[in-house]
């Protein structure tokens, strides 16, 4: 009889507040940073495990909505290098291609997409520690380069080195949780899979990978600030 009494106030306690957890979600700015990969065509052996990880750093802006949805607007940086992962072999049928077999640079982009709060703080809902969201969108990029190329017929296998880019649309998907702080603003992770289906990122459309996509792949810690009221 106790126990049904406890559980029968603690339900009453609970419903009586419905100010808990309520949607206070403000406008945010942030900056984000952490590690990253490129998945092409001449940057590693992916099956592998044999691929070069690079930072990124990303800044953001998120307006809110309503309860469950954000638009989010994103522009970065990440710096892209093929190492040194091939056999002689392996450049030699590249260069017959007249293609890179080594590049380093840079890639900047910038994109805008809807984000869906899967558990937002609501009115007459304990607000959950962690935040959990994901979006979809649509962007652009321009990949700023240095290309090697192993000249063919040269006996002593000289390369050559040009500059090179490349530019095009690309659909970023991410997935992210956040914590707020006691102070107005909020720490997070946030994963990024920015996918590029028309055009190449390191310049080598040899197809020597199982997706045909080129592909940026982000981790990245956040620090995003309250903006607005």
């Amino acid at each position: 009889m106790r126990t049904v009494s406890l559980i029968f106030l603690s339900l009453l306690f609970f419903f009586s507040f419905p100010s808990f957890g309520q949607d206070d979600r403000k406008d945010r700015l942030g900056i984000g940073i952490g590690p990253a990969k490129m998945y092409g065509d001449n940057t590693g052996v992916h099956s592998q495990f044999k691929f070069k990880v690079l930072p990124a750093i990303t800044v953001d802006f998120s307006k809110k909505l309503e309860t469950h949805f954000d638009v989010k607007a994103t522009a970065g940086w990440q710096m892209v290098n093929s190492g040194d992962f091939y056999s002689m072999e392996q450049i030699d049928v590249i260069a017959e291609s007249n293609l890179p077999h080594a590049f380093s640079g840079s890639v900047f982009f910038a994109d805008a997409m809807p984000i869906y709060h899967i558990n937002p703080n609501e009115s007459g809902y304990l607000p959950s520690l962690l935040k959990v969201y994901a979006g979809l969108g649509l962007g652009y990029f321009y990949s700023q380069r240095t290309d090697e190329r192993l000249i063919l017929g040269d006996p002593r296998r000289r390369t050559e080195t040009y500059p090179a880019s490349d530019s095009g649309i690309y659909i970023p998907v991410r997935v992210g949780f956040y914590k707020d702080l006691k102070s107005d603003a909020d720490i997070g992770l946030e994963a990024t899979l920015i996918v590029s289906p028309f055009s190449e990122l390191e310049g080598n459309d040899q197809q020597q990978k199982r997706f045909k996509s080129d592909m940026l792949m982000q981790l990245q810690f956040y620090y995003r600030i309250f903006i607005g009221k």
